[in-house]
């Protein structure tokens, strides 16, 4: 029965990973790319007109999406990391 109870409260962690990286990444994708798409408009008149607000919104999200890839991959390669080179991210394996 402890590893039952032990198991269920784990698995909010997992829940909150799973939401985090299985919808959070694209919806924050989905924010940048529609920021984006905001950032820049053109009048009747032909001008342009830019939305510094948006455009940095965009921006950060692309930073963040760049950053959690990076991140992955890094996490993913850790062994090989730590055993060719000595360096030991994300704590010692």
């Amino acid at each position: 029965m402890q590893s039952v109870i032990t198991n269920l409260s784990s698995l909010w962690e997992v829940v909150l990973a799973a939401l985090v990286f299985g919808a959070g990444v694209p919806a924050v994708f989905a924010f940048a790319v529609r920021w984006w798409a905001q950032a820049e408009t053109i009048d009747a008149d032909g001008r342009v007109r830019r939305n510094y607000p948006a455009l940095a919104g965009a921006l950060i999200c692309v930073v963040v999406i760049v950053m959690v890839v990076i991140t992955g991959i890094l996490f993913t390669a850790k062994a090989f990391i730590a055993h060719q080179f000595g360096i030991h991210l994300f704590g010692a394996a």
